[in-house]
């Protein structure tokens, strides 16, 4: 979405000693103030508060591929329908994500976190109660425009509770959980969806699809419950110039930490950062919260460079390789649990040397569509009943391990990435994406099948934090923010296309669709080959 490491809290080697223990008269910046908090229980209470609510970017972008199999039936779904589906959410991330970028600088993080969790968590139970194509569509479209706010916000709300060396490793961590909960949300398809459980309320009859979604609302609003506890940023509180405030947030993080009173806390006073802003405007001017309109502008100004000279030139070459790249990662990963339930009902578990992958794959949708041309062709008082079948567990384990490749790969890559120039591991990650796409075609038995889609998903998914990791290197500060919004975004434009797109062209045999996943993947291969050295003076 997308940036998206390998164990969350023991990787993160933080100093957990309090610093500055004699009380001090002259006021501290941010640094100071934040190290004396020391590191311990606070920031461990605020990662378990963190944990249940980050997964819900991976649960809207991903649950609904999960109930597709079992849904066939009982919302009448055609072969677009579930494209569209599988679409609708980052049709609504992308409708949002300029504008909470502008509402978090105007309004503080906690409440972005709080309140966007909050709605997501209730329209995820909500959606639990969806009848209809249209009314699932439309829920799941609103959990998109609401969850890109915390999705973004939450990464920046955690880091800044920690001192500028520490905030790349709990970016880091943020990133793993939020990719954490694709494996959950698989888990929990395993356990629910494969019951034969069903009840009614009212005219409404909820089966077991319907209890996943709403089971997948209920850690996010836990989570929410929890963070309300929290306090807003201390940073933010110092960038507004609420000082009092920031600094009564220090004392509660240091006493939580050190078990000491708040009045031992060793810092009276804070710097007025705001006033090292700007020498030409008045405090009185700096102090006042900016209004969203002020943001907005703000903002406009930001993108205007981006968009000029050889800026322009690195944008448009940064954003098609993320746009190639995410539309292809994130058509397969949200398509596989359909195409994994097509081997298993076709008695494909163990493929002989007649079939292949994409013949089964073309019998299944050809099979379709001939169903759909005789139901419109018959006579509309002659009922034909529509007969749901079982989704075998081993669909949603398949799911359960590209999820968990996902997550290695991403954390390999990340480990890699210091020993490895960025580039090159980038041409690395897409080399294997094409060679597992490509032979997917020829696959011939459920394993080799599942181990090409693991290194396809996997390679990509390491991918797209490749590339933003190289966005943040070729723009300069004042630009590094909307460069990497701008490329997130374009990226999950190709994520909507990709899920609408790919059902049309398995309509024209599954080598097309492939041959196309093969030919983005490509694209971006060769267009990173053009991608240039940073220059030293880019800060």
């Amino acid at each position: 979405m997308g940036s998206r490491n390998d164990q969350p809290v023991q990787t993160v080697e933080l100093d957990s000693t309090v610093k500055h223990e004699t009380p001090r008269s002259k006021a501290a910046d941010f640094e100071e103030a934040v190290a004396a908090t020391g590191y311990g229980k606070f920031h461990y209470l605020l990662y378990l508060a963190i944990i249940p609510a980050s997964w819900s970017s991976s649960f809207d972008t991903s649950t609904t591929s999960m109930i597709i199999p079992s849904t066939e039936c009982d919302l009448n779904l055609t072969l677009f329908q579930k494209g569209v589906l599988n679409a609708i959410v980052y049709a609504g991330m992308v409708s949002s994500a300029l504008m909470w970028g502008f509402i978090a600088d105007a309004f503080g993080r906690k409440p972005i976190v709080f309140y966007g969790y909050l709605i997501d968590g209730i329209l995820n139970v909500l959606s639990g109660f969806s009848q209809s194509f249209y009314v699932l569509a439309i829920f799941k479209f609103l959990s998109g425009f609401v969850v890109s706010g915390p999705y973004a916000s939450v990464m920046t709300y955690c880091a800044e509770f920690h001192c500028t060396k520490d905030r790349p490793k709990i970016t880091m961590l943020v990133g793993v959980l939020i990719t954490a909960g694709s494996i959950i949300g698989a888990s929990l398809a395993l356990l629910i969806i494969p019951q034969d459980w069903s009840f009614s309320i009212g005219n409404y009859i909820i089966r077991s699809w319907q209890i996943y979604l709403i089971f997948c609302g209920v850690p996010i609003l836990f989570g929410t419950t929890c963070l309300s506890f929290f306090p807003e940023s201390p940073k933010f509180l110092m960038s507004q110039g609420r000082n009092d405030e920031a600094l009564e947030v220090f004392k509660t993080i240091y006493s939580v930490n050190s078990g000491k009173s708040k009045e031992s806390y060793p810092i009276q006073f804070l710097e007025n950062e705001t006033a090292k802003q700007s020498t030409l405007e008045s405090n009185e001017t700096l102090l006042k919260p900016k209004s969203l309109k002020e943001c907005v502008h703000e903002g406009m100004l930001q993108m205007k460079p981006l968009f000029m000279g050889s800026f322009f030139a690195r944008l448009m070459l940064v954003v098609t390789i993320q746009f190639c790249g995410m539309l292809s990662t994130n058509t397969i990963r949200l398509w596989q649990p359909q195409l994994f339930a097509i081997l298993a009902e076709s008695d494909a578990s163990d493929l002989n040397s007649d079939f292949s992958f994409c013949s089964v794959i073309d019998q299944s949708t050809f099979t379709r569509i001939n169903e759909s041309i005789t139901k419109s062709i018959v006579n509309a008082s002659v009922a034909v009943e529509c007969i749901q079948k079982t989704v075998e567990n081993s669909v949603y384990t398949n799911t359960i391990i590209i999820s968990a490749s996902s997550l290695f790969f991403c954390v390999l890559a990340g480990i890699l990435v210091s020993l490895i120039n960025n580039k090159l591991l980038l041409l690395i990650s897409y080399s294997v994406a094409i060679c597992s796409v490509l032979a997917l075609n020829w696959t011939d038995s459920v394993i080799l099948t599942l181990i090409a889609i693991s290194l396809f998903v996997g390679c990509l998914s390491a991918s797209v934090n490749l590339v933003i990791s190289i966005v943040v290197n070729l723009f300069p500060t004042t630009m590094r923010t909307m460069a990497v919004s701008l490329t997130m975004m374009t990226g999950r434009i190709g994520s909507l296309i990709g899920n609408i797109m790919f059902p049309i062209f398995l309509e024209y045999g599954c080598i097309v669709a492939l041959l196309c996943l093969t030919a983005l993947v490509s694209a971006s291969f060769i267009l990173t080959i053009f991608i240039p050295k940073p220059k030293e003076n880019v800060k």
